[in-house]
């Protein structure tokens, strides 16, 4: 038997290759008649998720296809191995480096603001305190942006010019910080979309929080 988790597991790789493909696809509901390889394989990427919770399923299983640009089918146990890390994190690096204009980039940098608004949102921070405040040495915002909860597009949307952390700790963390940095923030600049969205949702998003901790410190003092 596996967990409700595994079966998850085993319909998002399902769909990835298939997509991947250009195949059409059925969710797999009956469990029941798995070999015990694929039980097992389940089981592992079961505990490597499990263990990795910031990874992306989708994204990691769509990883090869992306990466290779072939339609090669990359069976469950693929994605045991180093490989499909090494992978993964190079597939990463294509989107950070997307086409800021993309829909596909558009959406994950909504989907990063909306982050970086509800963690502030928690912390009554505004976005000015979410690029200063650190945790064990270095700025919240390191790291999110690790563990791609946010993107380079997001430091460039709220405007973190001048990452305020020592250069070899932050190449440390996130290797080819500089370079990546650099070459996001010419083609954030120079979109139109993504640059025209980003000034008005950041003051929108920013409002919105000084609001919220004004509301907050009113009510201390009340106290």
């Amino acid at each position: 038997m596996i967990t409700p988790f595994e079966e998850r597991i085993y319909n998002n790789h399902l769909v990835s290759s298939r997509k991947a493909q250009n195949k059409p696809f059925r969710l797999r509901e009956n469990f029941e008649k798995l070999d015990e390889s694929t039980i097992k394989t389940l089981n592992k990427l079961s505990r490597f998720f499990s263990n990795y919770p910031h990874i992306n399923q989708e994204e990691f299983f769509i990883a090869p296809h992306k990466v290779y640009e072939e339609e090669a089918y990359y069976p469950l146990e693929y994605y045991t191995k180093t490989k499909a890390i090494s992978v993964y994190r190079q597939y990463q690096k294509l989107l950070e480096l997307a086409d800021p204009d993309s829909e596909e980039s558009m959406q994950r940098l909504k989907d990063s603001l909306k982050f970086c608004y509800h963690f502030c949102e928690k912390k009554h921070w505004n976005f000015e305190d979410y690029r200063l405040n650190i945790e064990e040495a270095l700025p919240y915002w390191v790291g999110h942006l690790k563990e791609h909860k946010i993107n380079f597009y997001t430091l460039h949307a709220l405007t973190f010019s001048n990452p305020a952390v020592e250069s070899e700790l932050l190449e440390f963390v996130i290797p080819d910080f500089y370079p990546i940095f650099q070459k996001t923030r010419a083609k954030f600049y120079s979109s139109t979309k993504m640059k025209a969205f980003s000034k008005v949702a950041k003051h929108k998003l920013n409002n919105k929080l000084n609001k919220l901790n004004k509301l907050e410190n009113t009510k201390h003092e009340q106290n």
